[in-house]
């Protein structure tokens, strides 16, 4: 039911974005074939199914190049010459460390390193202001426009309070990502200005780059302080590169955990999540690709968006297994999975 409807609502996404009747994409997009490079930090997800969709959707023929990091940034310059040699016609870029490795921080004092003549359409990528991918969100200027998958900092600590009144969060970060100490930043503020305590850990860096060993010892760290939940936020290197570590060390010490992506929930087992459907986020982004392929509107015109509803995801399994169960009120209106 929920892919009919974000189906159905694609019909409407490109008049919305000024790209006329879908009958005149499909004229237009009869004329030309486009070659997409795809830039992830993780296997391809219903993210980039619905992407592809969406495209195919609109008789597009398009051929793909899909490059995985893995989260390893040191693989990101191989991929940026690699598109700089292939020149294609747009760029997919999947989470701020891709993101950034092919756009490059606006201020940025060597932007020869980055591509700044080709689009780039980005996704989850929590906060491409604080990370200078945009200089405004309606506006964003350069080369490039994306989507937004995180729910506001005030619906997720709302969120998190309905499931269980604590008072002590727990949150382990990467520190060499960007996004992460933005993200942490946010996440402090808010708690912190309702009268509660955060316990924050960062990943210990080893030449520059997050140690995974020490997440178990890290999250064990939260518990010991008297965190009650552990908080996993738009961090690549933690909720996605490490999401079965993480979520299998906090079930192991009886911390539950709250995430802001759904997929360390549905396939790795943290507790439960505020997010965004990857389905209709890949969709959304689709359709700005669209713009610009179709109707060469230039993707600084193009304003960066997030859906406008997000969903609770809950994994009743994980709930079972630390007895700790949410609420009702909750349970009327989440989605409830069980693994």
């Amino acid at each position: 039911m929920r892919r009919s409807f974000l189906k159905a609502l694609s019909v409407h996404l490109p008049l919305l974005l000024g790209l006329g009747s879908l009958q005149q994409l499909a004229v237009a997009a009869s004329r030309k074939s486009f070659k997409i490079f795809m830039l992830l930090g993780r296997e391809e997800s219903n993210n980039e199914l619905a992407f592809r969709e969406y495209l195919s959707d609109q008789g597009l023929d398009i051929q793909y190049t899909v490059r995985n990091t893995a989260g390893d940034a040191a693989k990101i310059a191989a991929a940026v010459a690699e598109i700089k040699a292939a020149r294609p016609d747009l760029i997919y870029a999947w989470g701020t460390p891709q993101a950034l490795g092919v756009s490059g921080a606006l201020s940025d004092p060597n932007p020869a390193r980055f591509v700044r003549d080709i689009p780039i359409v980005f996704t989850y990528v929590g906060d491409p202001l604080g990370a200078k991918i945009v200089r405004a969100v309606e506006k964003p200027g350069g080369n490039v426009t994306g989507t937004v998958h995180v729910a506001p900092i005030v619906t997720q600590v709302n969120t998190i309070l309905a499931y269980r009144k604590i008072t002590k969060i727990g949150v382990i970060y990467n520190p060499a990502e960007k996004n992460s100490l933005a993200a942490v930043a946010t996440l402090r503020q808010e708690w912190v200005s309702r009268g509660l305590q955060l316990v924050d850990l960062p990943v210990p860096l080893r030449d520059g780059k997050p140690v995974a060993d020490s997440i178990p010892q890290l999250i064990a760290d939260c518990k010991a302080q008297g965190a009650e939940m552990l908080y996993i936020g738009p961090d690549t290197f933690i909720a996605t590169t490490n999401r079965d570590l993480v979520a299998d060390t906090a079930l192991k010490v009886g911390l539950p955990t709250f995430s802001v992506t759904e997929l360390i929930v549905r396939s790795g087992g943290a507790l439960f999540a505020l997010s965004s459907s990857a389905y209709g986020i890949g969709r959304l982004t689709a359709a700005k690709a669209a713009a610009i392929l179709i109707n060469r509107t230039p993707p600084g015109d193009i304003p960066v968006e997030t859906l406008r509803r997000f969903s609770i995801v809950i994994n009743m399994g994980t709930a079972k297994s630390l007895s700790y169960y949410p609420p009702i009120s909750l349970l009327n209106y989440a989605e409830v999975i069980n693994t």
